[in-house]
């Protein structure tokens, strides 16, 4: 079945002229249905969180709809998986630096030439402050997607942190994760995904990839651009008696989250096409 692309104009205002935005890395076009979303939290339950009254309560319960449509949207087994924050870059740094606790003077990071600078920074900036070694895996220039051969050999220097992307922000290229994610953990890794780019485009399963931390951002999909929130996802299997959280100061700006994946949920696109 094809998409109807008049009727998925139609609900973002901003494309109601004779204009082409080529500027997703600078954020997407925000959907109606979130601008309403966010307009009627404004009017009916702008407060602060964990209160005793009845704006609060009802803004608490904003906050976790929208936990449970972003675990819904990546398949995570439960709603607490999720983590909401400013943006992946941020996030990256935080939680990089909650993982280099573990880490030892001389032990090893993967990261990759074809990832976005947001998902090698962070690695690199814990790896000068601990004493750690980064591991460089290069890409295939042939397929436009990373060197499996290499990231073979640099996974026998046993990583303690493998970090890769999902989609290249670049190249548009897909990498193969589940497999990727496989070889990694039987390497000793945890393993970060950057699915900033893949998000938008294709359905994400964090159960069936088993990665311990997967980040993306709604502001790729239809979400306003100033929340630019990021999922993490922490396996079971992996984190389970070590969980992370982080808190921003404004968790009420993920209100428009049930209206922007319910509409046009990219699963159900995936499947209709």
């Amino acid at each position: 079945m094809p998409l109807n692309t008049d009727l998925i104009r139609q609900q973002f205002p901003s494309l109601n002229r004779p204009a082409v935005f080529l500027d997703n890395p600078a954020g997407t076009q925000i959907s109606k249905q979130s601008l309403d979303r966010i307009n009627r939290y404004l009017l009916e339950h702008n407060a602060n969180h964990e209160g005793m009254f009845e704006t609060s309560r009802r803004s608490d319960e904003v906050l976790h709809e929208a936990h449970g449509s972003m675990a819904d949207f990546l398949n995570a087994s439960r709603p607490e998986e999720i983590i909401f924050g400013n943006n992946m870059t941020t996030l990256t740094l935080h939680i990089s630096r909650s993982l280099a606790r573990n880490l030892q003077a001389g032990d090893n990071i993967l990261v990759t030439r074809l990832d976005h600078d947001a998902n090698i920074s962070p690695w690199m900036l814990i790896a000068e402050d601990k004493g750690c070694n980064l591991i460089w895996v290069d890409m295939d220039v042939e397929e436009g997607t990373l060197d499996l051969d290499d990231f073979a050999k640099a996974l026998e220097r046993k990583p303690k942190i493998a970090a890769f992307g999902y989609a290249s922000n670049l190249l548009g290229t897909v990498n193969p994760v589940k497999k990727l994610t496989k070889m990694a953990h039987e390497a000793g890794a945890l393993v970060y995904i950057d699915a900033v780019q893949y998000a938008p485009h294709g359905p994400i399963d964090v159960q069936d990839l088993d990665c311990d931390f997967l980040v993306c951002s709604s502001y790729k999909y239809s979400e306003t651009q100033i929340t630019r929130h990021v999922q993490f996802h922490s396996s079971p299997g992996h984190w389970k008696d070590k969980t992370v959280t982080f808190w921003n100061q404004i968790p009420k700006r993920v209100m428009g989250y049930n209206e922007c994946l319910s509409p046009f949920s990219f699963r159900s696109v995936h499947n209709d096409a």
